[in-house]
């Protein structure tokens, strides 16, 4: 991976972190982030723990998903 990927993967996770923790009591918030990610609501969750960085594509959905949220 480049540091240009791998830079915006770690914001976006970072982004994700952030909305975690203001709104960690709405788990149907996980289940649709990795609906749209493709992803299993376990891997959301690794990313969210810090145990997994989410890959481009990934990150990607993950901005898209915040973005809608505002």
């Amino acid at each position: 991976m480049n540091h240009a990927n791998d830079a915006s993967c770690r914001e976006a996770l970072r982004r994700l972190v952030d909305f975690w923790k203001v709104h960690r009591r709405f788990d149907a918030n996980m289940k649709d982030l990795a609906r749209h990610a493709g992803v299993s609501r376990d891997t959301v969750y690794r990313w969210l723990g810090g145990r997994a960085v989410p890959k481009p594509e990934k990150a990607r959905r993950i901005d898209e998903w915040l973005s809608r949220r505002g």
